[in-house]
């Protein structure tokens, strides 16, 4: 079986529905609320066990009922939650979501115990699978110290590391460097290479600088525009899957999960950028993050649905 390590943030979400965001002051009345187990780390570590693989997370939580729900979500959904640490002197990240009409997002977060998450957590993490990855998974919602301990973990090992250059964070090219993959969207695109990412042109200039810095590819993702993919060998667009979107929240972390499974497995770029499309795309048809991330089942499907339309199609 793949095995795969996701390295990341375990953050409760509290999801309040709205029909748009309030203004500075303004006391709007929302749909409803929802509270439940997230984090980039963990909805990710989800997606890699509904897909069939392994899924290892290092992570950090508090000692309080939100991590306690954390953690049994994860062991049901079959996650390996040996390498989460417990600390008692904080408390477990939580998030605030507003999602409006559109199924847009707007998230204020209280990082928490993720900020306590060291490299040499990471680093002791990581030995005791030393042999058995296949692939690892990183996001920037920890410290940077330890991402950079996982970038340097997988190249020591020989390990394909993606790193989801998510949330926005101004994190110093040596830290993500040396991966094998950096998968940001367009924001955190424009953070990483310091000015404003917009239209086409823009996009593939900034792919090129993310390359240049050291990556053996990127992967920018640009919502409904697609994923441009960029190696030394190859410049690709990858057109986005339409859907009804309910709620894009949770996305990005069932794109980056897929991905990673995708290389971890040994498909050709292309075809891991395509099926991390197809399961972001079902990600944004449900609401919430960790509930909405697919299965294998449901990405084959959907892939074979859509490749069947095309053929339709031509």
């Amino acid at each position: 079986m793949t095995q795969v390590a996701v390295i990341g943030s375990i953050i409760a979400d509290m999801y309040v529905r709205t029909a748009r965001v309030p203004a500075v002051g303004e006391n709007l009345l929302a749909e409803s609320l929802t509270v439940g187990p997230g984090g980039k780390g963990a909805n990710a570590a989800v997606a890699v066990a509904r897909a069939g693989a392994e899924a290892v997370l290092v992570g950090c939580i508090g000692d309080d009922d939100f991590g306690r729900m954390e953690l049994n979500r994860l062991r049901e959904e079959g996650v390996n939650v040996d390498a989460i640490t417990v600390d008692p002197e904080v408390g477990t990240g939580t998030a605030l979501v507003m999602i409006d009409a559109d199924g847009e997002n707007t998230i204020l977060v209280i990082i928490g115990a993720n900020d306590r998450l060291s490299a040499e957590a990471v680093h002791q993490a990581l030995e005791v699978h030393r042999g058995t990855l296949d692939g690892i998974l990183v996001n920037f919602e920890i410290p940077e110290d330890a991402v950079a301990a996982v970038v340097r973990a997988g190249r020591e090992r020989g390990v394909p590391v993606v790193v989801d250059a998510g949330p926005p964070r101004s994190y110093a090219r040596e830290t993500w460097a040396e991966c094998t993959v950096i998968t940001p969207n367009a924001l955190e695109t424009a953070t990483l290479v310091g000015h404003p990412v917009h239209g086409d042109a823009a996009a593939e200039q900034a792919a090129r600088e993310l390359l240049a810095a050291g990556p053996e590819a990127v992967v920018l993702k640009r919502g409904g525009d697609g994923a441009l993919l960029l190696t030394a060998e190859q410049e690709l667009h990858v057109p986005a899957f339409p859907v009804e979107t309910v709620d894009t929240t949770g996305a990005g972390d069932a794109f980056s999960a897929a991905l990673t499974i995708a290389i971890a497995e040994g498909l050709p770029l292309e075809q891991a950028v395509r099926r991390a499309s197809a399961a972001g795309a079902l990600a944004c048809t449900q609401f919430g993050t960790m509930a909405a991330m697919p299965t294998r089942a449901e990405v084959d499907a959907f892939l074979a649905e859509r490749m069947a339309e095309e053929t339709r199609f031509f």
